[in-house]
C-alpha cells in the first residue's frame, strides 16, 4: 500500500460573506482561481443541485440532502436536476461528468483513493465530485461544513443549522484523508435509540473508513465456524498443562494452519466486497506449550506466522485484500520475522507487555511491517464510568498531540474504543474526527474549540468555556463536591444569560450529565444500605436520560452491578427487561422545574473550596538547616505501579545510590522495572545511571552511580507491574503530591510533610481513609472514603513543623503547603525558597 501524502486543504475555502476578513486576506492568493459563487440571496436560489442522469441512488440521495440543507440555511428552494456538470452545484462521481476535468486521481485497484474528492467553484457553479459514492457524501458534508453547518454530537440538540440569507462560497480543495480508517466506536455498543444518531454523526463528520480493516480478536470466531473440524482434531487446540483445550491454537500444526487459511478464503468468498478479515488471537493468555510451538519463537512470531500464511493465500486468490492483527497483550512485542505486505498491524495503546512504550512498539514493528495502524482507547466505560476528565477521548491536548504523532510515525489506520458518553467526551470525539481526516487541523485545535463554543452557546460561551475546561483538562479533576458545585454554577450562569431555546436544550443535556456526576459521587462514597439506594438512584437517572447520549447508559446498566458486589439489581429490573415491565425504567421527560431543582440544590449542597492554592518550586534541597526533630520512620506503601518519580540528593560525588528492588509484584509479563537517574545539574537532562529489575518477585540489589552533586530525579517505570523499592534509612527520598503531580500510593502508608511558618490553613484533596496528625500527635482530621477537598486550620505553635498523614489509604494532594512527602525529616527535601524563608524568620 502506498502512503500518499495528505492533500487536504490545498487551498483555503471560505464563505464569501465578508464575515471572516482575516481568513479571506490570508487565503487571497490561493483563491485567485476560485471565484465566489452566489448560491442564494433573499430567499431565491441562484443554482440548482445537479447530478448525472446515470447517478447512483446514493449520489442522488446526497444531492437531495444538499438541496434540503441549503434550503434550511438560506430560506431558498433549491431544485435537483440532471445535467452534464457544467452548471449549478454538480454532485457526482468522477466518471459521472466526462466533460469536467478535475485534479482527482482515481484507480479502482488503490483503495486508499476511495474517499478522495474535489470541491471547486467556477464561473457557472461548484463541483462536488468524488471517486466513490462514499467520497461524494463526504464532499456534501464538507461543503455544508464550510457554510457553517455542524453536527457536533449525535442528536437534534447538537445540530447547528446557520441562518444566512445571502449565501456564497469560494472553494478549491482536493481532499484525501490522513487516516484510511477513522473508527470511533462504542465498546458496549449503542442501545436501540443511539444507533441511528451515532451513524448519522459518523457520516456527517467523516468518522468512517475508506478501507474497512477488521482486526478484532478472531480465534474464537474461527473455532465457532469450524467446530466440527476442531472436534475431530483436538490437536489443533493449544496445549495447556498437558491438555489440548485453549483457543490459542497449536500454530505449529500444519493442519491447523491449513484450516485457518481456508477459513479466511471462505470469509472472502462469502463476502467478496470485504476489504479484510482479522487473524488477531483471542483475548487473554493460554498460548500453546508444546515443544514445536515453543520452537517457532515468540508468541508474536507464532501469531504473525499464521497471519502471514493467510495473507499469502488471500493475495494469491484475491490480490487486494488485507489481514488485520493487533499488536496487543502477549503478542504486542515486535516480531523476529517480517509481516506479509498485506498484513496490517494495529498497535494497541494499552494492554501491552514486554516493558515497551507505544513508541518503542511502533519503532520495532516498523522494521517488520509495511502498514501500521493504532488500536486506541478513547473511553472504556469500566475504566472511566463517564466521569469528567477520566478518559483520554475527552482530553484535547492528548488528541491534538497523539493523532498527528501516530500519523508521523507511519500509522494510517486508527480504531478507537469509545463510549456513548458525549457529555464528558463529545468535544474530544468531534475534534478527533476532524484531526483523523486531516492531521494538520491539530494546529487549529483552539480555533475548533472556539467554534464549538460560539456555535453551541453563543452569548453564554464564556461560562460554558469554563464548564468545558473542567471536562477536557489534560489532568483529571478530582471528583468532589467542589467539582460538581463548579459545574452547576457554570450551568446556572449560562441558563440565566440566554433565552435561546436551542441553547437551553443543550444546557439541559449537560445539566442531566452533571446530575449524573453528582449521583455517581454519592454512590461511590456510600456504603451499606445507603450505597444500594444511591446505586438505584444512579441507574434510574441514567436510564431516564439515556436518549441525550451524554452517558453510556447501556454500559452502566449492564456492567456496574456485575463489578460492584455490594449492590444488586432485582431480577425484574435487569437491563434487558423492557420498560413497562421494569420498575427501574422510565422515559418520562425531565420537566424544566426538575432541571431548576437539580441546579439550585446542587449549588446549595456542593460547597466550593475555602482556600487559595499556593505555588511552590521544585528546586529542592535537604532540610538540615531547619533542625527538625527526629520522628518515627513512616512508610510509602507496598509498591509503586506505572511511573513513580522520587527526588533524592547527593551531597558528595562521585556517589553510589544503593537500593533493593523487587519487580513483578502484580504482573509478571509486562517486562522489567526500569530505574533511571537524572541529575538536575546535567545540562542536557540525560540519564546517568540505568538499571532493570526482572518481574519475578525476587529481591535484587541495585546500584546507581552519579558524578553529580545536588538534586537528582529517580524515575521508576514498570508498566503497572508492581515494584517495591527499599533504601537505607535516612537517604533523601521525597515524593511530590500536588494537583499537577499527585502521588499514587498503594496499600496503607504514613508520610510526613512540612508546614511553613505563618501558614494559616492546610488545604488539599483527599480520597481514601486515614488521619491527619499535627506535631503534637493529635488527630486533627479523620478522613473517610469520600473524595473531596479539605481545609484544616493550623493552631498557634503548630506551624514551622512536621505534620503527618498517618495510616492512610488512597490519594492526598497538598495545595497550600509544600507538596512533598517523605518517611522522615532526614529523607525530606523542600523548596529552597521555603528553607531560606524559614531562616529569615529565625528558626
Amino acid at each position: 500500500m502506498q502512503h500518499r501524502p495528505c492533500h487536504s486543504r490545498q487551498h483555503s475555502a471560505v464563505p464569501a460573506t465578508g464575515l471572516i476578513l482575516g481568513v479571506l486576506l490570508a487565503a487571497a492568493f490561493s483563491l485567485a482561481a476560485a471565484p465566489a459563487v452566489q448560491l442564494a440571496r433573499d430567499g431565491t436560489a441562484h443554482h440548482s443541485v445537479t447530478t448525472a442522469a446515470q447517478a447512483s441512488p446514493r449520489v442522488q440521495a446526497a444531492a437531495k440532502t444538499l438541496a434540503e440543507m441549503l434550503g434550511k440555511i438560506s430560506g431558498a428552494k433549491f431544485q435537483t436536476t440532471t445535467g452534464d456538470g457544467q452548471r449549478g452545484l454538480a454532485v457526482g462521481r468522477a466518471g459521472d461528468f466526462p466533460g469536467v476535468n478535475l485534479p482527482l486521481k482515481s484507480d479502482p485497484k488503490d483503495p486508499t483513493l476511495r474517499e478522495d474528492y474535489v470541491l471547486r467553484s467556477h464561473a457557472n457553479g461548484i463541483w462536488l465530485v468524488g471517486n466513490t459514492d462514499f467520497a461524494v457524501e463526504h464532499a456534501v458534508w464538507d461543503f455544508l461544513h464550510r457554510l457553517g453547518y455542524r453536527q457536533f454530537f449525535p442528536g437534534p440538540h447538537w445540530e447547528i443549522i446557520p441562518t444566512q440569507r445571502e449565501l456564497s462560497l469560494a472553494v478549491d480543495v482536493t481532499e484525501h484523508p490522513s487516516y484510511y480508517a477513522r473508527r470511533i466506536w462504542y465498546g458496549f455498543g449503542p442501545w436501540d435509540y443511539a444507533a441511528a444518531p451515532y451513524a448519522d454523526w459518523c457520516a456527517k463528520n467523516r468518522a468512517t473508513s475508506g478501507i474497512a480493516l477488521n482486526s478484532g480478536h478472531a480465534y474464537d470466531g474461527i473455532l465457532n465456524r469450524n467446530h466440527v473440524e476442531f472436534h475431530a482434531h483436538a490437536e489443533y487446540l493449544g496445549l495447556q498443562n498437558g491438555e489440548r483445550r485453549t483457543s490459542k491454537f497449536c500454530i505449529s500444526n500444519p493442519g491447523l494452519r491449513r484450516l485457518v487459511v481456508a477459513d479466511a478464503l471462505a470469509q472472502f468468498a462469502k463476502n467478496p466486497d470485504a476489504d479484510s478479515v482479522s487473524l488477531d488471537p483471542s483475548d487473554g493468555g493460554g498460548w500453546c506449550e508444546c515443544a514445536p510451538c515453543q520452537a517457532m519463537g515468540s508468541v508474536t512470531d507464532r501469531a504473525l506466522t499464521l497471519a502471514n500464511e493467510a495473507a499469502a493465500a488471500v493475495t494469491a486468490k484475491y490480490g487486494d485484500k488485507f489481514i488485520g492483527m493487533y499488536a496487543y497483550s502477549q503478542h504486542s512485542p515486535p516480531p523476529n520475522i517480517a509481516a506479509h505486505p498485506r498484513v496490517v498491524i494495529s498497535i494497541a495503546t494499552a494492554f501491552i507487555t514486554g516493558g515497551f512504550s507505544v513508541d518503542q512498539l511502533i519503532d520495532g514493528w516498523q522494521q517488520r511491517a509495511k502498514v501500521l495502524g493504532i488500536r486506541e482507547y478513547y473511553s472504556v466505560n469500566t475504566w472511566d464510568r463517564d466521569l469528567p476528565g477520566a478518559a483520554r477521548g475527552g482530553r484535547i491536548q492528548y488528541l491534538k498531540t497523539s493523532i498527528p504523532h501516530f500519523h508521523e510515525r507511519g500509522a494510517r489506520f486508527l480504531s478507537a474504543e469509545s463510549s456513548d458518553n458525549w457529555g464528558p467526551n463529545g468535544l474530544g470525539y468531534y475534534l478527533a474526527a476532524r484531526l483523523l481526516w486531516d492531521v494538520r487541523e491539530a494546529g487549529d485545535a483552539d480555533a475548533l474549540v472556539a467554534d464549538f463554543l460560539d456555535r453551541s452557546f453563543g452569548p453564554v460561551r464564556q461560562p460554558m468555556a469554563e464548564f468545558y475546561k473542567l471536562l477536557t483538562a489534560e489532568k483529571r479533576p478530582p471528583l468532589s463536591d467542589d467539582l460538581v458545585g463548579r459545574l452547576y454554577r457554570r450551568l446556572d450562569e449560562a441558563r440565566r444569560g440566554t433565552t435561546d431555546a436551542a441553547i437551553h436544550a443543550r444546557l439541559a443535556d449537560l445539566t442531566l450529565y452533571t446530575r449524573y456526576v453528582e449521583l455517581w459521587l454519592d454512590y461511590s462514597t456510600a456504603s451499606g444500605p445507603p450505597r444500594q439506594a444511591a446505586f438505584e438512584a444512579l441507574i434510574r437517572h441514567a436510564y431516564r436520560m439515556r436518549t441525550t447520549m451524554m452517558i453510556h447508559a447501556k454500559a452502566l446498566y449492564r456492567d456496574l452491578a456485575a463489578r460492584d458486589k455490594s449492590v444488586a439489581i432485582p431480577k425484574p429490573a435487569v437491563w434487558n427487561i423492557a420498560e413497562g415491565k421494569n420498575p427501574w425504567k422510565s422515559s418520562e421527560a425531565f420537566a424544566r422545574s426538575e432541571l431548576d431543582d437539580f441546579i439550585r440544590d446542587g449549588i446549595a449542597r456542593r460547597k466550593l473550596l475555602d482556600f487559595a492554592a499556593v505555588a511552590f518550586s521544585d528546586n529542592l534541597q535537604p532540610v538540615t538547616k531547619l533542625k527538625l526533630p527526629d520522628t518515627p520512620v513512616g512508610s510509602m506503601g507496598i509498591y509503586s505501579r506505572g511511573t513513580r518519580t522520587y527526588f533524592t540528593w547527593v551531597e558528595q560525588a562521585p556517589a553510589v545510590l544503593k537500593f533493593t528492588a523487587t519487580g513483578g509484584l502484580v504482573y509478571g509479563n509486562r517486562g522489567p522495572a526500569k530505574l533511571d537517574l537524572f541529575p538536575i545539574a546535567e545540562p542536557e537532562g540525560k540519564v546517568v545511571a540505568h538499571a532493570e529489575v526482572a518481574p519475578d518477585k525476587a529481591e535484587r540489589a541495585v546500584e546507581l552511580r552519579t558524578t553529580f552533586t545536588g538534586l537528582h530525579r529517580l524515575e521508576i517505570s514498570d508498566s503497572a507491574a508492581g515494584t517495591q523499592l527499599v533504601w537505607p534509612a535516612g537517604q533523601p527520598m521525597t515524593l511530590q503530591s500536588s494537583a499537577d503531580a499527585p502521588a499514587a500510593l498503594h496499600g496503607r502508608w504514613s508520610l510526613w510533610f512540612y508546614v511553613p511558618k505563618g501558614t494559616p490553613i492546610i488545604g488539599g484533596f483527599a480520597a481514601g481513609p486515614g488521619a491527619l496528625v499535627n506535631p503534637a500527635g493529635k488527630k486533627v482530621r479523620e478522613f473517610d472514603a469520600k473524595p473531596g477537598y479539605f481545609s484544616v486550620p493550623v493552631e498557634m505553635g503548630q506551624d514551622g513543623k512536621l505534620w503527618q498523614f498517618a495510616n492512610t489509604a488512597g490519594q492526598r494532594q497538598l495545595l497550600t503547603v509544600p507538596p512533598y512527602l517523605a518517611r522522615s525529616p532526614q529523607e525530606l527535601l523542600l523548596p529552597r525558597e521555603v528553607i531560606e524563608a524559614e531562616g529569615r524568620a529565625g528558626r
